[in-house]
């Protein structure tokens, strides 16, 4: 439950500390007071979206603290160690916000920094708040589904609902592949002539890695053909011809011979005239070999400039490398592989669209069914706790109604599932059931939601549920009733409630007195708890339009001696 909350310079509340108890705890005063702006800095600490305009005037920021003391289990423990958050469930989740009026926000949970979205969803697991107006979210289809899968606890809802979303994102995939191949299709004429027409060019460029350089090479040889033709020669004739090197060092190595023999300490030294003569020996036959090879054929020179040119023209003409124009022909044959294969390639994608389609309707069908059997449930719990508000003869009926989804190529699915949800209602005899935003009043609209919120939590973990004028619209013994529902729900949850009532109030375990004073100039907002006579005479204010008298006063402590349930 909620058990503390501290309001620091939020709107007219200037500071403010909050101890919350057990069951129900009704806020009461005039209007503009403050009640509201209590229940807001509730939502925000909930995730509620945050705007500067709630800083106090001439504040430079809001600080809106709170504890919640509740068991550490289920998807509360989940979410928290899915999210790597500490906690202590002996000291409770500490929650603090602090709004800038810089604009920026920080979030802090027992310490820790956590996001705006991260402090939603864990405000979802520990409070349910009822804002004002909040009930003619029943004349909004939309909330049905959510309505209907959350009034009743049910893992199997929530498999199911998780299996059609994915069905469904899997047949919208394969429908939007089978359409883009068509779109193309009706251009495929010109998009095949120009694949042909590339593919043909590169058949006739036969491309090869690493040519291109083999060829500059060879150009590079066959243009100076005619110089190392000259240079081979001067090499040749400095090595081998009469009297020049090879010649020479034939004798020097006889005579080295010589020495070794007079001493074989020069030994060394005939090793190593013997390596540069035979090293030269090895040069010079392989001068020999490539001056013998050496050729010029200026034909062969033609057609390595001409292939060297059309490689430099395909590489301008598609702007890639030669590397990268053997990539894209591969990309071009398979595309047009896929043209010359084009019904077999659509009847493929067809196939696909139809598999997913029929995947999709069966799970749809799944969780409808499964809804079905919680509507059920939920129609005769939900007459039972309108009987108990004072509409006796009232008649509730879920309706599901199919849509048009059977043809694969033309279905217009819903993220929801495959039936639209309707509620139909009569409060009267003898009336036919109409949908609910067609008969319902504001009154009835504000019961059927607090019958369906007493159905609801009983089944989550929440422990605590906040009313902001729910009972708008009624009086008499309609309020009485609703009064009697809350303190109900207020056996196994905490319920905080704002209310005009006093039949309402007069319901409640703790009341919770706001009001606002001057001071100094300024408006503040105070708030304190009141027992014995004056909460009789808080009751007598509300039931006398605050003209209080001693009748109304005695009225006012009946009516707590006989609703309020310790």
């Amino acid at each position: 439950m909620l058990s503390h909350l501290s309001i620091k310079n939020m709107a007219i509340i200037e500071a403010i500390s909050l101890d919350f108890n057990e069951k129900m705890t009704v806020l009461t005063g005039e209007t503009g007071a403050g009640k509201s702006i209590i229940i807001d800095s509730i939502s925000l600490l909930l995730g509620g979206r945050a705007s500067t305009e709630i800083i106090r005037h001439n504040e430079e920021k809001a600080i809106i603290e709170a504890v919640f003391n509740v068991p550490i289990k289920g998807e509360l423990q989940r979410f928290l160690e899915d999210n790597d958050l500490d906690y202590d469930e002996t000291d409770g989740l500490v929650i603090k916000r602090v709004i800038k009026r810089t604009g920026s926000s920080q979030i802090r949970l027992n310490g820790q920094l956590v996001s705006a979205n991260q402090l939603k969803a864990l405000g979802e697991l520990l409070v349910d708040i009822h804002l004002q107006h909040d009930s003619l979210r029943l004349f909004s289809p939309e909330m049905y589904y959510r309505l209907l899968d959350n009034l009743v606890k049910n893992e199997k809802v929530t498999v199911l609902r998780q299996g059609y979303l994915d069905a469904l994102a899997d047949y919208q995939c394969a429908l939007v592949e089978y359409r883009n191949f068509q779109t193309k299709s009706q251009d495929v004429a010109l998009r095949l002539f120009k694949l042909e027409d590339e593919v043909a060019e590169f058949d006739r460029a036969q491309l090869r890695q690493g040519e291109l350089e083999e060829l500059l090479t060879q150009q590079a040889m066959l243009a100076s053909a005619e110089d190392l033709h000259l240079l081979f020669g001067e090499i040749m004739a400095a090595t081998t011809a009469d009297g020049q090197a090879l010649e020479l060092l034939y004798p020097l190595i006889d005579a080295v011979e010589h020495l070794v023999k007079i001493n074989a300490k020069f030994e060394p030294f005939l090793s190593q005239i013997r390596d540069v003569y035979y090293n030269l020996e090895d040069f010079t036959q392989m001068i020999s070999r490539e001056k013998s090879q050496l050729t010029f054929d200026p034909q062969e020179f033609e057609q390595i400039e001409t292939r060297i040119s059309d490689l430099r023209r395909l590489e301008r003409k598609y702007q890639l490398d030669i590397t990268e124009l053997i990539k894209y022909e591969a990309q071009i044959r398979a595309e047009l592989a896929n043209f010359l294969n084009a019904g077999d390639h659509e009847e493929d994608l067809l196939s696909e669209v139809r598999q997913t389609h029929k995947r999709l309707i069966e799970r749809g069908e799944s969780l409808n069914e499964a809804r079905v059997m919680i509507a059920n449930k939920v129609k005769t719990a939900l007459i039972k706790e309108l009987d108990d508000l004072k509409l006796p003869n009232t008649q509730f009926d879920i309706a599901f109604n199919r849509l048009n989804v059977d043809d694969a190529l033309n279905s217009n699915f819903s993220s929801n599932g495959l039936y639209v949800i309707d509620l139909l209602l009569s409060t009267n005899k003898g009336e036919p059931l109409k949908p609910i935003n067609k008969v319902a009043s504001g009154g009835e609209l504000s019961r059927i939601m607090l019958a369906l919120k007493s159905i609801l939590n009983r089944g989550q973990q929440i422990t605590t549920i906040i009313f902001d004028e729910i009972d708008s619209g009624v009086s008499g013994q309609v309020a009485t009733s609703i009064g009697a529902k809350m303190q109900e729900i207020a056996a196994f949850k905490q319920v905080l409630c704002i209310t005009h009532l006093p039949q309402v109030a007069s319901y409640a375990q703790h009341h919770l007195h706001v009001s606002k004073v001057d001071n100094n100039e300024k408006t503040l907002t105070k708030a304190s708890y009141l027992e014995g006579e004056a909460r009789v005479h808080e009751i007598a204010v509300m039931m006398s339009d605050e003209t209080v008298t001693q009748a109304s006063l005695e009225n006012a402590r009946q009516m707590l001696q006989s609703k309020v349930v310790k």
